[in-house]
């Protein structure tokens, strides 16, 4: 069983059925059996990027996405939320922006709770990134971590 690490750019897609891969997303991160977990700045993002498409017009639902969304990073739900390990992460994160991986700060501190602060909740098993930034992706990929 793989364990999936979901970026806030795929968590998103998953909840905005505008979205491109929308279904693709829903499917792998919301409907299987895998363990999916992502970070507690998903939380913020993800109610920033509901906010803005409700702002903008775009998506009427946002109040009922973030319940959504936190229904499911409850214990009952399919997204497990690991809490940030600044001691860990920081340095890690700060280590692939000057590795001249050109990442956006919350994108390098992403993949360095991906790379490391998950290893309590996968117990061992193989994490996968699950992202749709392209930049995080290689930068995923380069350190070994295979990319959905």
């Amino acid at each position: 069983m793989t364990v999936l690490y979901a970026d806030t750019s795929a968590v998103v897609r998953a909840f905005m059925p505008d979205e491109p891969e929308h279904d693709e997303l829903a499917k792998l991160l919301l409907d299987n059996e895998d363990l999916v977990i992502t970070s507690e700045l998903t939380r913020v993002e993800f109610a920033s990027a509901m906010a803005r498409a409700r702002n903008s017009g775009r998506f009427l639902y946002a109040k009922e996405a973030i319940r959504l969304f936190d229904q499911e990073v409850t214990s009952s739900g399919s997204l497990s939320v690991v809490p940030l390990e600044p001691r860990v992460v920081m340095p890690a994160a700060w280590r692939l922006v000057s590795d001249n991986y050109t990442l956006r700060a919350l994108d390098a501190i992403h993949l360095a709770v991906a790379m490391h602060d998950t290893s309590r909740l996968a117990r061992g098993r193989r994490v996968a990134m699950v992202t749709r930034d392209h930049r995080q992706a290689e930068a995923a990929k380069a350190n070994g971590m295979e990319v959905l």
